[in-house]
């Protein structure tokens, strides 16, 4: 008689052991299938001509090839590929974690009471592939979300994630943005900090989203910009991106662990080049916009898309 209510007593904290994991994989599989929600942009914060931090999507969006769903357009997935320059310094376990995750950026768009659409919101972050989709990840959200990262996969994940910190919204209006993603850029053989700059706006009629980038060299006090080159890139929608990285191999230390600039872009991303007319050279530097040259750069990036398409 004692023996089984030992037996019991142990089939009762089996069956309660097994509860617990049944519900705690019910509730992951339940955060992994659920619709996560960002906050929709007021519309009185639709126009704001002063730099602030670039939205972060929430950890557990999940999405495969298309948009997730609460937001309108992916505007571009990049998956970053170790692939120029000193390629055989990088160990596999840095190689490995360098290519894990993916950066993604997107948008929404919404109509207002006319029935024009409006730009709501760009959003970045990080990505990884969990049960083969596509899931926005931190490091303190990857676990529940069955990331299974270990800690250096998380402590690569919390550096990725602090660059995102640096990306700003750079002005807006209801239907156009501005965004600054600073960049580490081989220029002339060499790593450099700059700044690759992102003009984004939505066709009111249809809600499609149009994306152009260029690149500016900020000054050595990060005072002032210049345009670094006059060529711009009109980007695909729903890009998919195959970035190639270069590897610099003087910037590991003897353990093998690579400084913050020891990898670099290649180019920024490509698409339909066109190159800047003389109004557009004049105002696409600006640190900081007003509505009066907010105004003139978007004509001029109008003008430029009409007459400068580069052969």
């Amino acid at each position: 008689m004692r023996l089984l209510r030992v037996h019991g007593h142990v089939f009762l904290v089996i069956a309660m052991v097994c509860l617990s994991v049944l519900t705690t994989n019910c509730e992951r599989a339940e955060a992994q299938s659920a619709v996560v929600k960002h906050e929709i942009t007021p519309p009185s914060q639709r126009v704001r001509f002063r730099r602030k931090p670039l939205p972060m999507i929430p950890p557990g969006t999940r999405f495969d090839k298309e948009p997730p769903e609460g937001w309108s357009n992916l505007i571009s997935f990049v998956r970053g590929k170790l692939s120029s320059g000193d390629v055989d310094a990088v160990s596999e376990t840095v190689k490995y974690y360098s290519e894990i995750f993916n950066l993604v950026m997107l948008a929404n768009t919404d109509t207002n009471a006319d029935g024009d659409y409006e730009l709501d919101q760009v959003a970045v972050g990080f990505s990884m592939l969990i049960n083969g989709k596509n899931t926005i990840v931190t490091s303190d959200s990857q676990s529940d979300l069955g990331g299974g990262l270990s800690i250096i996969g998380r402590s690569v994940l919390d550096g990725n994630v602090e660059s995102l910190s640096k990306v700003e919204q750079v002005a807006r209006t209801k239907n156009s943005m501005v965004l600054d993603a600073p960049a580490i850029i081989l220029r002339s053989g060499k790593h450099r900090e700059m700044v690759v700059r992102y003009y984004i706006w939505v066709f009111p009629q249809n809600g499609n989203i149009g994306t152009l980038v260029w690149l500016l060299d900020p000054s050595s006090d990060q005072s002032s910009l210049r345009v670094a080159d006059t060529t711009i890139q009109l980007l695909p929608p729903n890009m998919h991106e195959d970035r190639v990285m270069n590897v610099d191999a003087d910037k590991f230390n003897l353990l093998g662990i690579p400084a913050k600039d020891a990898f670099a872009l290649v180019q920024i991303p490509q698409g339909v080049a066109f190159e800047m007319n003389e109004a557009m050279r004049a105002v696409a530097a600006e640190k900081n916009f007003t509505p009066e040259t907010f105004a003139e750069l978007t004509a001029a990036v109008a003008s430029t898309l009409k007459t400068g398409k580069k052969e």
